[in-house]
């Protein structure tokens, strides 16, 4: 049986491109992909928009075998939401994978998910290593996507592709 993938999306303001190109390579190699969000309708930065299977608290870990935060500015929305926080929480300690791409990863920082890990995530104001080193991570911004312990983070739009590649892989390492 082929993996079920959980994307959580913002309520708006996620990176249309992060979740596009991701889901569709997902879905080519015959993993299942259902979504997530704070609201049953999601608007991408871009217009796109997508109607979420589930809320988040709806989501039941059982049904899912990784989980994929899509990025963009709206995915911080996700930062002091404890739901999301629980979620996530429990597929680490259920060592299923997971990810995150662009913003997203500042998430996992803030969880402390990231201490003592290599992670990377969006530069673009050059102040995400300050970040990191601040929440007990170890910055690795000059690369496009990290796994460390557990957790796959990529840097944004221009790594989509690899991102899902390299996801994709971890459920063949399980």
């Amino acid at each position: 049986m082929m993996p079920h993938i959980l994307m959580i999306l913002a309520s708006k303001g996620f990176r249309d491109i992060e979740y596009i190109t991701p889901r569709a390579f997902f879905e080519q190699y015959g993993f299942k992909v259902s979504t997530a969000s704070s609201s049953k309708i999601s608007k991408g930065r871009f217009g796109y928009q997508v109607k979420n299977d589930f809320l988040i608290e709806e989501v039941q870990i059982k049904e899912f075998d990784g989980i994929y935060l899509v990025g963009g500015g709206g995915s911080l929305e996700y930062r002091t939401n404890d739901k999301a926080r629980l979620l996530v929480e429990a597929f680490y300690v259920a060592h299923k994978p997971i990810a995150a791409i662009c913003a997203a990863p500042q998430n996992f920082l803030h969880w402390g998910l990231m201490k003592g890990k290599r992670v990377t995530g969006h530069n673009g104001d050059g102040l995400f290593p300050a970040l990191a080193i601040q929440f007990g991570a170890i910055p690795d911004v000059e690369k496009t996507v990290v796994y460390d312990g557990g957790i796959l983070t990529a840097n944004g739009p221009e790594a989509a592709e690899e991102s899902a590649l390299e996801f994709m892989k971890l459920f063949r390492n399980e």
